[in-house]
């Protein structure tokens, strides 16, 4: 991996014990073994002479830059997302180093705190929230590029990678921004449209509605031409 053309860096394993004083290698080693990789970046760090950040890296042939958004694969094997903010490299004066990105995390939607199962019922799988939680992780847990679209743009879509996200709110500090009653509405119930649920189109109003709450099943709708909702008909 590099984090330029011109200059590579080495995996977290590269770093020598006898480059260290004993005991800031043996915090450094239980913090690297604990995953704390915020704390390896204070310590390293102080000295400005030991510290190079970048604005891109490559990793497995894949070209990244300061900015872009990112899947990246946590302890327990999911997919998260996040954008990355920095690229740095530490080293020490022998010139053995550490790199680390660091990233602002995108929760999903099993991650909102207090909403109530209608609510969460509205969010998609695929739906992500810019947080404000930032990160240091290591530069291998990187999948890929992750593509965050607005809601407009992700519905329009026919065929959905698994890099592909939509993002409509952020979550900080807990809260949703903009608040859940503020998102569009759809259908009888006025419930924000979830992408991943099948809703059919009235040809009159031009509105969508969820098929449960017009008392459509899948075959039903397959095979209706032309919908006319209940509101129009009346």
């Amino acid at each position: 991996m590099s984090v330029s053309q011109e200059q590579k860096i080495s995996s977290t394993s590269t770093l020598k014990e006898e480059q260290i004083p004993q005991k800031q290698q043996c915090q450094i080693s239980n913090l690297l073994r604990r995953k704390d990789f915020k704390s390896v970046v204070r310590i390293l760090q102080t000295d400005k002479k030991s510290r190079t950040n970048y604005q891109k890296l490559k990793y497995e042939n894949q070209l990244y830059h300061v900015g872009q958004n990112l899947c990246i694969r946590g302890d327990n094997r999911s997919i998260y997302v996040a954008k990355l903010i920095k690229i740095v490299k530490l080293h020490d004066d022998q010139d053995n180093c550490l790199p680390f990105i660091k990233v602002q995390w995108f929760c999903r939607k099993t991650e909102l705190l207090g909403l109530s199962k209608d609510y969460l019922d509205c969010i998609s799988d695929n739906e992500v929230f810019k947080t404000n939680e930032f990160d240091y992780i290591e530069i291998e847990s990187i999948v890929g590029l992750a593509i965050i679209l607005s809601y407009e743009e992700y519905d329009q879509i026919e065929e959905l990678n698994d890099n592909v996200y939509f993002m409509r709110a952020t979550y900080i500090n807990d809260k949703l921004q903009p608040p859940f009653d503020q998102w569009n509405k759809v259908c009888i119930c006025k419930k924000p449209p979830n992408p991943d649920l099948k809703y059919i189109f009235c040809e009159m109003c031009q509105k969508w509605f969820h098929l449960k709450c017009v008392g459509l099943s899948y075959d039903q709708a397959d095979r209706i031409n032309k919908y006319i909702c209940p509101e129009c008909k009346n």
